[in-house]
């Protein structure tokens, strides 16, 4: 029985050391996601003073209006919930640019949660369970897959912003600024399809499960 027990803990000794040089590999990327979820809880704690006015007016940033989930077409709704990505990675683009830019841009994952957070705090408060469903059924799978792109999109940009402050102070430079750009706008422009994809799931959730729900 003692080397059955050894035997079957084997694998999930495996799976959790995977996972730790997992974490540690990703561990910046898992630092910018709890600045993610900070923004979330931040917004939902928030929610209990927000109102529909609010929701409506922060819409275009943080795609908050729920109700406008429901009535709207699926092109309308593609361009609003692509809008809301693509203001969040020109921002974080044009900081990734700067010198000191990428700094700033470490923070705007706390607003892409908060935005998230405010709109499932008043969501639960209003509507209880019923918001809650429409948060995992409409809300949930599109914002998830954007809020990690904000994220990845956001440590790209420090670490452009680092590698190019350091060009400043080290000599000879290592990296060519030409190509170093180049990465980078490459990366970007991938993550910028990653928010395409996270809009289409964003509407197709909308168009599949927002019928459902009367507010």
């Amino acid at each position: 029985m003692k080397n059955v027990g050894m035997i079957a803990a084997e694998p999930v000794k495996k799976w959790m050391g995977k996972s730790r040089e997992e974490i540690r590999r990703n561990g910046s990327f898992v630092m910018f996601c709890f600045v993610l979820f900070g923004g979330i809880v931040w917004g939902a704690v928030s929610s209990r003073n927000a109102g529909m006015d609010t929701l409506k007016k922060l819409d275009f940033i943080f795609q908050t209006n729920f109700e406008l989930r429901c009535s709207q077409g699926m092109a309308a709704a593609f361009v609003s919930s692509f809008a809301s990505a693509a203001l969040f990675m020109l921002v974080i683009l044009l900081l990734g640019l700067s010198l000191w830019g990428g700094f700033l841009a470490a923070a705007l994952p706390f607003f892409k949660g908060y935005g998230y957070g405010l709109s499932v705090g008043y969501l639960y408060g209003a509507y209880g369970f019923r918001g809650v469903l429409y948060n995992l059924l409409v809300i949930l799978p599109g914002t998830f897959i954007s809020s990690a792109v904000i994220a990845a999109a956001a440590l790209n940009a420090l670490r452009s912003s680092v590698k190019s402050a350091a060009c400043l102070f080290r000599a000879p430079v290592r990296d060519d600024p030409k190509e170093q750009l180049k990465r980078y706008l490459i990366k970007m422009l991938r993550l910028s399809l990653l928010c395409l994809a996270a809009s289409i799931v964003d509407v197709l959730c909308a168009f599949c499960f927002s019928w459902i729900f009367d507010f």
